[in-house]
């Protein structure tokens, strides 16, 4: 589907990126997003090779996003410091990094910290992130979708919650998360 105006997480699969020398297949996009709401970068996972982080905004062109950088400006997630990624929050319902080689296994660690794809609970309720909308640019949240029992859906805009409380606590080599609790601003 053609990118028009908000950009949702869910449709940030399979989307070709031209970069100013060569035009890439990546398989998930990944922004990774900061406590006001705001993008400082993106991990790239491409159809092959491992996932690379791209600091530039994009710009969204129908069914790819382009951006100024070559190739060779892409660097490995390594590059971002494991403190870094205390103050982050990203959001991956498939759980991609489960299946990622050729990385660290400490930053694989720090990555599936900042998961916010498990459930939380804010005002006494249970709610399960649905979907992110970013801007068109993937430079912030402008909204987080979730849903609450079958079929009731919320959404929350920047000041409605603490992103960052939307982390759980992660088992290391486990899988298996606890502590899901927001605090509302």
């Amino acid at each position: 589907m053609p990118i028009e105006g908000a950009a949702r997480q869910r449709g940030l699969v399979d989307r070709r990126i031209v970069f100013a020398d060569s035009e890439r297949a990546a398989s998930h996009v990944f922004p990774f997003v900061d406590r006001r709401w705001r993008v400082p970068f993106v991990v790239v996972n491409f159809s092959e090779g491992r996932p690379m982080v791209l600091d530039a905004p994009f710009r969204p062109d129908r069914f790819r996003f382009r951006t100024a950088l070559r190739i060779g400006d892409l660097r490995r997630i390594e590059s971002v410091s494991l403190q870094d990624f205390d103050e982050l929050v990203h959001f991956d319902p498939w759980w991609v990094f489960r299946r990622v080689s050729g990385v660290d296994r400490a930053w694989v660690d720090a990555v599936f910290a900042t998961n916010i794809a498990a459930p939380f609970r804010h005002g006494g309720r249970r709610y399960k992130i649905r979907d992110l909308v970013f801007s068109p640019a993937l430079d912030r949240i402008e909204e987080i979708e979730a849903k609450r029992a079958l079929f009731r859906t919320f959404t929350f805009h920047p000041g409605d919650i603490e992103l960052l409380a939307l982390r759980s606590t992660t088992r290391r080599n486990s899988g298996l998360r606890t502590g899901f609790t927001a605090k509302a601003l």
